[in-house]
């Protein structure tokens, strides 16, 4: 039983003690005593880090087809897997642990022939990728359609209507900062925002379709109040004025050793 050591609860199975502990794995999942995921997220980009460290000592080529295909299949896993149960919400107090795990795919992505010097922002868009944040929400809209539309028997006692819109409501209680970031909380105010023609999708291949339509349109309009302004928030808080920007890619190409050192990949720049 997942307990504080605090607790003075005691809980049994068959007649005997459970032996209580302070975090649990449980379908690849960490849980802890306060329900915050911190451990298993950092466990994640343990794990991520440690894959993208062995890749870069066994494989040879840094080109894009190659990098994109091996982090595609053997490093976003391990930061993806289950994320609709423990993913952060964008939220104060949250920004450390998020920008923890976007540094993954930033650290990646600077090994990458020709991409190495590009802002963060250039290399995602030469690669079509997005931030890891805005792909998570992504995610947690894919499985909302799914229980709205009856494509899974679970989650349907989690949601209701607004008496007044068709909007989704939560039938869940927020009594703490941390109950926020629970699915059922964090996926509201993106799934209202999306257009009622997307969320009418007749499949879930339909629905992606739709979605990434959708978000094409209005990331390159710039358009706010929807899920694809997460990866503003993540891009304003890394990228660095242009002046020091400047300064860092005359650096880094001045000095080859560091580059190497630092893993950012000056090759084709």
């Amino acid at each position: 039983a997942v307990v504080s050591t605090q607790s003075r609860s005691r809980y049994l199975f068959g007649g005997l003690p459970l032996r209580c502990v302070e975090s649990e794995k449980d379908l690849g999942v960490v849980f802890n005593t306060s329900f915050n995921f911190e451990d298993h997220v950092r466990k994640c980009i343990a794990k991520a880090n440690g894959t993208i460290a062995w890749l870069t000592r066994n494989i040879i080529s840094r080109e894009t087809s190659v990098m994109l295909g091996l982090y595609k299949s053997l490093v976003k896993p391990h930061i993806e897997y289950c994320s609709q149960a423990w993913a952060p919400m964008a939220r104060h107090g949250n920004w450390s642990l998020i920008l923890e795990l976007e540094g993954v795919e930033r650290s990646f992505t600077r090994m990458i022939d020709g991409l190495g010097l590009m802002t963060y922002r250039e290399r995602l868009d030469k690669l079509n990728l997005t931030t890891l944040l805005e792909r998570r929400v992504r995610g947690d809209l894919i499985e909302m359609f799914k229980i709205q539309e009856g494509f899974v028997g679970y989650g349907s006692d989690l949601f209701g209507r607004s008496g007044r819109t068709v909007a989704a409501r939560s039938k869940t209680h927020r009594f703490t900062t941390n109950e926020t970031d629970f699915f059922a909380q964090r996926v509201l105010r993106y799934w209202n925002s999306l257009p009622p023609l997307v969320k009418a999708s007749e499949s879930v291949t339909g629905f992606k379709r739709g979605l990434d339509a959708f978000r094409l349109h209005g990331y390159q309009a710039n358009k706010l109040g929807h899920y694809w302004e997460l990866s503003y928030d993540i891009f304003d808080r890394i990228d660095v004025s242009v002046s020091n920007r400047n300064s860092y890619v005359s650096y880094m190409k001045e000095n080859p050793l560091v580059a190497k050192r630092k893993k950012v990949n000056i090759k084709g720049i």
